[in-house]
């Protein structure tokens, strides 16, 4: 029996910036593309031929495949997503920079910080961008190892503490920090957005200092898609 699967009804903000995107039939995307289809982000994990073309929600597990052929094998076993909307991809990672420097975004959680470094990353085309902790920041950051392309701050750490950010106000940088409403429109698509700011001010010290060391380091580089 194939498991019928219940759209999500997207927030004002995201159901306005997905009719923007355009539609198209999924069975035309390549592997590792990106679409949005009842309100879930999918990617494109086989696209073989003889309709055997499949997708998953991006970042889960194999419990939410889909088919993107009727009438395939996969449809046999599997729900079926005939159309999505395709999100934007970036040429190549400097694409992600503020002309000559980095871009810089303030998110009011580590969550969607982590969420949108990820989804950023999985939109470039060309290889070697990945998500790493910025030093000991309360930020990710993506880079090629070398360069960094853009800087996600976050104002609360997932276990509620509040991070100090008075380092964007007392320390020189080469980058200009804005709101994370300011970003690219599809973070709005992201199951953790929020349209507040945050009301923690960022020249308030933290009520807990927060040590990144024990998050981790850089992570497995992402393979983007070839849309050529």
């Amino acid at each position: 029996m194939i498991k019928k699967r219940v759209g999500i009804v997207l927030n004002p903000a995201a159901s306005a910036y997905s009719a923007s995107l355009p539609e198209v039939d999924t069975a035309r995307l390549p592997e590792n593309a990106l679409f949005l289809a009842e309100g879930r982000i999918y990617q494109v994990i086989e696209a073989r031929s003889g309709g055997f073309h499949k997708a998953r929600e991006w970042r889960q597990g194999e419990s939410t495949d889909v088919a993107l052929v009727p009438g395939s094998l996969p449809a046999r076993y599997l729900p079926v997503i005939r159309r999505g909307r395709v999100l934007p991809v970036y040429r190549s990672r400097q694409e992600l920079r503020d002309a000559d420097r980095p871009s810089c975004f303030v998110f009011p959680t580590e969550a969607l910080a982590l969420d949108a470094a990820y989804l950023d990353t999985a939109l470039i085309q060309s290889s070697g961008a990945y998500v790493r902790t910025q030093d000991r920041e309360p930020a990710f950051a993506v880079t090629d190892g070398a360069h960094i392309f853009r800087l996600y701050y976050f104002r609360q750490t997932v276990h509620g503490w509040l991070a100090d950010l008075s380092s964007l106000r007392d320390q020189p940088r080469n980058f200009a920090p804005r709101a994370h409403t300011e970003g690219p429109g599809y973070w709005r698509l992201l199951d953790t957005w929020t349209e507040s700011t945050g009301a923690i001010d960022m020249t308030q010290p933290s009520m807990r200092l927060i040590d990144l060391s024990d998050v981790g380091g850089d992570t497995v580089p992402h393979v983007p898609p070839d849309l050529t």
